[in-house]
């Protein structure tokens, strides 16, 4: 399934784009990654953006190939609209 990505979303999606690539070996290159997201959820709650909708797109994108966590985060994101 392909959707389009919030505007929101860019900076979370390198993110987790940097995490799912990071060696196995480089954990202080992953414990960074996982501090920017947790900071990066911090900024996105602050400006309001709905905190389920965050909640749902770092689950899907943990794992691309999740298909019930995409088609939960479509979904969702179809109520708010």
């Amino acid at each position: 399934m392909f959707f389009k990505y919030p505007a929101w979303s860019q900076t979370i999606r390198n993110h987790y784009w940097h995490l799912r690539f990071a060696r196995c070996f480089h954990e202080a290159r992953r414990r960074k990654e996982y501090r920017r997201i947790q900071d990066e959820k911090k900024r996105l709650q602050f400006e309001g953006v709905d905190s389920e909708a965050v909640r749902l797109m770092c689950r899907h994108l943990v794992n691309l190939k999740n298909d019930r966590a995409e088609k939960r985060l479509v979904e969702y994101l179809k109520t708010l609209q």
